[in-house]
């Protein structure tokens, strides 16, 4: 599934992930023990008013009652935002309890998910912003 990967200590007390997943960039996450939050800064880096607004939605509408149950995200068990600064679009997961294995498993989904949509409603940025093959 993940190629390269890889985990390195970072400041305080936070492990850094990266790993090549789903383009030719590496992912990075990082997660943080003692807040029990994963981030993946910049996962999507210099996304249009669209694309963000569009990736918003979809992050909100992960604790809708109307999603499927292996979409929807579990509020007692973690909690995710995704935000934008400076264009850059970043995912947070606040990890509820014990709750590791399941949140690491809805945010990678997520971001999966994040993926097919851009590649079917916005090609182009994955071509400019990933290298993807516009085919």
């Amino acid at each position: 599934m993940f190629r390269g990967f890889r985990a390195t200590p970072a400041a305080r007390g936070r492990i850094e992930y990266q790993f090549y997943w789903l383009t030719k960039k590496p992912v990075t996450a990082v997660f943080d023990p003692k807040a029990r939050r994963l981030r993946f800064p910049s996962v999507l880096p210099q996304v249009d008013t669209d694309t963000a607004t569009a990736m918003t939605a979809a992050v909100r509408s992960r604790a809708s009652r109307s999603e499927p149950d292996h979409k929807r995200v579990d509020a007692r068990k973690c909690t995710i935002a995704g935000t934008v600064r400076k264009r850059d679009f970043s995912l947070t997961i606040d990890i509820r309890g014990a709750n590791h294995q399941y949140a690491v498993s809805k945010a990678l989904n997520l971001v999966n998910d994040m993926f097919v949509t851009l590649h079917e409603h916005h090609p182009e940025y994955l071509v400019e912003r990933f290298g993807i093959s516009a085919e």
